[in-house]
Formats: structure tokens, sequence, C-alpha cells
């Protein structure tokens, strides 16, 4: 390997190793997470006039150290990103241009993005600000347990789109019976469908800010009915979503176990064969406790069917 294949080699290992491979990756991603809470925080603080005013040096210097450090980290992950990939046919032009659209490289254009606009076109600094605060998805790339999230809402895409159509059609319904029975009372809010839209949402989302409640007798028993609907439908969304992160957690489970069993079939799990299994708890996104107990767990179901000597399975 060339020296600069090495060296690409351990920077990209270091910014995409997880939390407790290293001291410095774990140091790097630390001083990184630091740096985007701060950054977040300063735009929260800036958009006061007043703070924004009396703080305005200080708060420029983080922007420019910002945007420098942002700057490198993404001109390295996108010198390094070859590494990731195991087919050494590809040119690595192409495996670049193909990062440039990965999420967490669009993610990292959005963290440098408004320093850059701002030298150019003249924006409206709440714009700017708005760009700026979206830094915070940045730590996405930190806390792997957000892809988990990301994973589920993709395999139950399906399902919480029908669900929102449902939700959508009777939300129509709500506010077209509303507008009929309450415009003639109520027309500055009821005084057509788009405006009854209002009334519809808050309901039967559950929320009930009040600002808008019917009068009529006909009108207030729809509400009822409504109120009672929306109970049940909110909560079919969460559902869903909370039964498909058990079974997304019990499979990649299972699948850490296949992987530990299939090391303990010679009896033993060597340096080689954990540090293999770590890496792919890493990736299931797991926790390292979660890796102990399975290993604990198929280690006593080995000693049941095996000789504890010769290591032969026992009929």
């Amino acid at each position: 390997m060339t020296p600069d294949k090495t060296l690409r080699l351990k920077t990209h290992q270091l910014f995409e190793d997880n939390m407790q491979s290293s001291a410095g990756s774990r140091l790097l991603n630390l001083l990184l997470i630091i740096l985007i809470i701060v950054n977040v925080v300063a735009v929260i603080f800036e958009s006061d006039a007043a703070i924004g005013q009396q703080y305005a040096r200080e708060f420029a210097l983080l922007e420019l150290v910002s945007v420098c450090i942002f700057s490198i980290e993404f001109c390295l992950r996108l010198w390094s990103c070859v590494e990731r990939i195991q087919d050494s046919s590809s040119a690595p032009w192409k495996t670049r241009i193909g990062y440039l659209f990965t999420p967490m490289a669009l993610i990292d254009l959005i963290a440098i993005a408004p320093f850059f606009i701002s030298l150019f076109i003249a924006v409206d600094l709440r714009f700017l600000r708005l760009l700026r605060v979206m830094r915070i998805l940045k730590l996405t790339q930190y806390f792997k347990g957000f892809n988990i999230f990301v994973t589920v809402l993709s395999k139950e895409l399906r399902s919480i789109t029908a669900a929102s159509l449902v939700m959508f059609f009777l939300i129509t319904i709500a506010a077209s019976l509303m507008y009929t029975l309450e415009s003639s009372a109520q027309p500055e809010v009821f005084g057509s469908i788009l405006q009854s839209y209002w009334w519809a949402v808050v309901t039967m989302t559950t929320v009930g800010y009040g600002d808008v409640t019917p009068v009529t007798v006909a009108g207030k028993v729809v509400a009822v009915f409504v109120m009672l609907l929306g109970v049940g439908l909110v909560a079919l969304p969460a559902g869903l979503l909370a039964a498909r992160f058990g079974d997304e957690l019990a499979a990649r489970k299972r699948n850490l176990d296949a992987h530990i069993k299939h090391a303990l079939a010679d009896g033993i799990i060597d340096d080689n064969e954990h540090q293999a299994l770590i890496k792919l708890a890493d990736k299931l996104e797991l926790r390292p406790e979660d890796l102990k107990l399975g290993i604990n767990l198929q280690q006593k179901k080995h000693s049941k069917r095996h000789c504890p000597h010769c290591n032969k399975a026992l009929s």
C-alpha cells in the first residue's frame, strides 16, 4: 500500500470509526459534536437583536472558524470516502461523485453553505440562520441510533402513507361538514372549506387549541365524533412505528447471534473474530452490552451441546 493510500485509509478510519474504536476517533468526534452544539446555541442567541448586536464580532469569529473546520472536514471525508468501497475497479472520481449525493454529504454541504451564500448573494438573515440551525443534523453522523429510526420509517413507509391518506380524507370530510353546518353561524372562521381545515386538523390530531369551536348543536355533535375518531387515528401510526422498532431490534439481535454462533463453531472466539463481532454490532447499532450478553448466551448453549474437553458434539 502506498503512503498516500495509507494516509487516506487512516483518515477514513478517523472519521468513520465508531466512538469506541480508538482514542483519536473518539476525541475528534467529541470535538465536532461540541462544535455543532455551540454553533446551534450561538445561532439561537444571535437571533435576539440585543445579544446579536452586543456580541456581533464574537458570533462572526465563531462562524468563520466553524466554517473553516467544517469545510476541512467535508474535504477530508470526500477525499477518503473511496476507502469505504471494496471494489477497486471503481474509479475514485466516480466514488466521490456518488458520495456527494449521499444524505451525510448533503448535510455537510448545508452546514457550510450559508457562509458562502452570504459572500455572493444578499440573502435574508433569517433564512441564513435557518440554514445554520440545520447544522444540528450533522449530529446524526455521530449518534448512529438515528439510523434505526430512518430504517424503521423506510420499512413502514407504505403503512404510514396509507394511515396519513385516511386521516387526510377524514379531515377533508370533517372540514366540509363543519363548513356546511357552521358557515352561517360563524362565517369569519367557517366561511369556506379552506378555513374549516384549521379546525378539522386541530381537532382530528387531538391538539384542541379552542380558538375555533362550533356553536350549533349539529356542529357540536359532529365535533364529538371527530374528536373520538382522532384519538384512534393519531395513535395508529405511533403503534405501527413502535411495533416495527421492536421487530427491527429483534432482527438485528438475531443477525448478531447468528454470527456469534458461527464464530463459536470451533469452541472459542479469537481476537480477530471478536473484533469482527464488535464492528458488526456497531454496524447494526447494537450496544456493547448486547454483544456481551449474546456471546455469554451462545457460549452457554455451545457448552451444553459439546464436550468441554474435546469440543465434540454430544448426542
